[in-house]
């Protein structure tokens, strides 16, 4: 009777910790676009921006070139290359700046405000969801709180 007992707990345990794993897993992890890095001080709050929803949103896989580009000189413009996914700091800084073909590489705010409000901006003149499309949606001030939290949590 016992034993019964015992392989039930096990089996109840084993399944809870899969369920459980499996649920932890599929978080939709929240990131912080601050770039304290190139902006020093931030004069509005940072962004809270939800990669997977975008990822799901934008076509999967294939919607990384969307944002992990780099500049090929031999095209003349911005390529996906898979495994050469970049940060946008890698390319984008604090100004705009001329490249040796006579383009220029937008300032890092400029890229994002291009890329990300534009995109929003379209998705609602197509009547389509769309995420936040003016400055103070974005920059959220209660976004300053969420960094404080999880600088303090870092900090424990």
């Amino acid at each position: 009777m016992m034993r019964k007992w015992m392989g039930w707990i096990i089996g109840l345990s084993f399944l809870s910790i899969v369920l459980l794993g499996g649920y932890l897993f599929a978080q939709d992890e929240e990131m912080t676009i601050a770039h304290e890095e190139v902006f020093q001080k931030l004069e509005r709050a940072p962004v809270i921006f939800t990669h997977q929803k975008h990822v799901d949103i934008l076509g999967g896989d294939e919607s990384c070139a969307e944002c992990h580009h780099v500049y090929s000189e031999e095209e003349g413009k911005a390529v996906y290359e898979e495994g050469e996914e970049t940060g946008c700091t890698d390319c984008h800084g604090f100004k705009d700046e001329k490249r040796e073909d006579g383009g220029v590489t937008p300032s890092l705010m400029n890229a994002y405000h291009t890329n990300c409000v534009g995109c929003h901006r379209k998705l609602a003149r197509e009547k389509k969801n769309t995420g936040p499309a003016t400055c103070g949606e974005c920059h959220n001030r209660a976004n300053w709180k969420l960094i404080e939290k999880t600088e303090e949590a870092k900090e424990h």
